[in-house]
C-alpha cells in the first residue's frame, strides 16, 4: 500500500472508524483526490445493486476538498481521461449549450445519456444560462461584485420538473446529477461548493466534474476580479461502477519515490517545484465572446483571452488530425500548446490511441 501525505492519512483513518459522519477527501488536486478516493472505497465501500449494475458505494456522503482546483488534468494511463473532451465540454457548458452533436464529436458514448439523441435535458451549462429564463452566471457575477460578503450566490441546476420526469419515467437517463453550486468570497478568494446527489467518482467526481466545475470557478473568479480559492464537492452517493472500478485499481499499486507521491502529476515540472497552470481567462470582459467564437468558428477568430489561441485551438487542430488518423501531424500541432498540463495529457492520450491503431493495422 502506498503512503499518502500525513494529513490525508489522518483523514482516511478517521473515515475507517465507520461512524456516521460525512467522509472527507482532502487533496491538493484531482490526481491526489482520485488516489485517496479509491483507497477510501477499498476500505469502506459497500457493494450494492443499482439500475446500471453493481456499484461500490461509500456508507455516507463524502466531501472532496481541492486546495489547487486549477490542477484539474488527469494523467493516469489506466484511467485514460480524454483531455480534449474535458476541455471542450467545459466551453460548451460556459456557452449554455445542450445539443448532443457538439460534445459527441469528442466522446461518442455521451449520446447514450440523452433520452432523444438530440439534446440533453439536464445539461449543466444550459441550466446555468438559459433553462430558468435567466443567465444565472451573469446574476452571480453582478451580485458578488456588489455584495462580496454574500452567502446568497447560489447556482441552481435541479428543477422540480426533474423529479416529475424521474417519477413519470423511471427509465429516463437525463436529469442532473449535480444540483446546486454555492459561491462565496472569503479571504479575498472565491470559494465554491458543488452539491451532487449521485457521483460516479471515476468518470464524474474526479473526471469531468473536476474539470468543468473548476473551469466554472475560474470563470466566476475572473469576472468578479478575485483569485480562485478552495473547491468543495459534496457527493451524497459517492460510488464507482464495478467494471471501470476494477480497471483503475492499479493506481493504488504504484510505488512512490522517496517523499515524492507519484500521483501528484504537477510536481517536478519546474525544477522540482509544482507547475502552476496557465490562467484560462486573462481578459474577463471578453470571456463570453471568446467562448462563443470558439464554439461557432474556432479557427476564424482572434481571441482576447490567449488560452484559446495558445492552447485550445492547437488542441482542436490535433483532434482533427487524430480523427483522420494523421498522428504525426497531431503531435506536431500539440507542440504548439502552451499550457503544459493540457499538452502533456493530450500527447499521452494521443500516443495511447496511436499504439492501439498500429496494433490493429498489423
Amino acid at each position: 500500500m502506498n503512503t499518502p501525505s500525513r494529513e490525508a492519512r489522518t483523514l482516511l483513518q478517521t473515515l475507517a472508524r465507520g461512524n456516521d459522519e460525512v467522509g472527507t477527501i482532502y487533496a491538493r488536486n484531482v490526481s491526489e483526490a482520485l488516489y485517496l478516493g479509491l483507497q477510501y472505497l477499498e476500505q469502506e465501500g459497500v457493494w450494492i445493486t443499482s439500475r446500471s449494475g453493481r456499484v461500490i458505494e461509500a456508507p455516507n456522503p463524502v466531501m472532496s476538498i481541492y486546495k489547487r482546483p486549477e490542477e484539474r488534468v488527469l494523467f493516469y494511463p489506466s484511467r485514460d481521461a480524454n483531455p480534449f473532451f474535458h476541455l471542450f465540454e467545459s466551453f460548451w457548458m460556459l456557452a449554455g449549450k445542450n445539443d448532443v452533436k457538439y460534445v459527441s464529436q469528442f466522446n461518442s458514448h455521451i449520446s447514450s445519456f440523452s433520452d432523444d439523441g438530440i439534446s440533453f435535458h439536464g445539461a449543466y451549462g444550459h441550466r446555468w444560462r438559459k433553462y430558468f429564463s435567466k443567465d444565472q452566471l451573469n446574476l452571480i457575477v453582478e451580485h458578488l461584485k456588489k455584495e462580496p460578503n454574500s452567502r446568497r450566490a447560489v447556482l441552481q441546476m435541479w428543477s422540480p420538473e426533474d423529479l416529475l420526469k424521474a417519477t413519470d419515467n423511471p427509465s429516463c437517463k437525463d436529469v442532473p446529477c449535480n444540483t446546486q453550486v454555492y459561491f462565496k468570497i472569503r479571504k479575498e478568494r472565491l470559494q465554491m461548493t458543488v452539491s451532487c446527489r449521485s457521483n460516479d467518482i471515476i468518470w464524474g467526481t474526479y473526471g469531468a466534474n473536476a474539470v468543468h466545475f473548476s473551469v466554472l470557478q475560474e470563470y466566476i473568479a475572473a469576472r468578479v476580479g478575485v483569485p480562485m480559492g478552495t473547491y468543495y464537492h459534496l457527493s451524497d452517493s459517492y460510488h464507482a461502477y464495478e467494471e471501470v472500478y476494477n480497471k483503475v485499481l492499479d493506481i493504488l499499486k504504484q510505488k512512490d519515490s522517496g517523499d515524492v507521491l507519484w500521483y501528484d502529476s504537477y510536481l517536478g515540472w519546474n525544477q522540482g517545484m509544482h507547475y502552476t497552470p496557465e490562467p484560462m481567462f486573462t481578459a474577463p470582459e471578453h470571456i463570453d465572446r471568446d467562448v462563443k467564437k470558439f464554439m461557432d468558428k474556432p479557427l476564424m477568430h482572434f481571441y482576447e483571452n490567449s488560452f484559446f489561441e495558445e492552447t485550445a485551438v492547437p488542441m482542436l487542430l490535433a483532434w482533427q488530425s487524430f480523427k483522420q488518423k494523421r498522428y504525426d501531424e497531431g503531435f506536431t500541432r500539440l507542440e504548439r500548446v502552451k499550457a503544459l498540463d493540457w499538452k502533456k495529457a493530450s500527447i499521452e492520450w494521443l500516443e495511447r490511441r496511436r499504439k492501439k491503431w498500429e496494433l490493429k493495422e498489423k
